[in-house]
């Protein structure tokens, strides 16, 4: 299945503005996207040509940290699937470049070297998730195993 590149509509814009990402399936629940935070993967992802994963990965370190208007989620989108940095809003529609160039002065961004600690935070956290819960669930085991030796030695002295 081919990756393509979609959007959504951005609520707090009133749908002038659009969040775009790349999808295998059309769905924003399993996809790639830029933004604050960097390269964000979520659900299945999507599936990329050897060439698109090599752009992906050099994204950050060739176009620097995210910018609403210099350097958004369209032009990773766009970048990534055809290797083109482009982004129609910030480069043809003079109301949202306008938009995006305000919001760009405010809107807080990580570093790339911020990016990367993040993503090594995301990671302890998953791991340390992951952890937490073999221990509860070796509690729940462990709880289950003492109430069926509790009814097994019940039923035997009734027997």
């Amino acid at each position: 299945m081919n990756s393509s590149i979609y959007s959504i509509a951005i609520e707090s814009t009133a749908g002038i503005a659009r969040h775009y990402f790349i999808s295998s399936d059309g769905t924003f629940e399993n996809s790639i996207r830029w933004g604050p935070l960097g390269i964000e993967y979520q659900g299945k992802e999507a599936e990329l040509t050897v060439e698109q994963e090599q752009r992906a990965g050099e994204y950050l370190h060739k176009f620097g940290k995210y910018n609403i208007h210099t350097n958004n989620c369209e032009m990773f989108a766009w970048y990534v699937i055809t290797g083109r940095h482009y982004s129609r809003q910030t480069q043809e529609k003079i109301h949202t470049a306008i938009g995006a160039k305000i919001v760009s002065l405010v809107q807080p961004v990580l570093t790339p070297r911020e990016i990367v600690n993040y993503r090594y935070e995301q990671a302890i956290v998953r791991k340390f998730n992951e952890e937490l819960e073999k221990v509860k669930l070796a509690g729940l085991k462990s709880e289950q195993a003492m109430r069926d030796d509790f009814w097994q030695k019940r039923d035997a002295k009734e027997n």
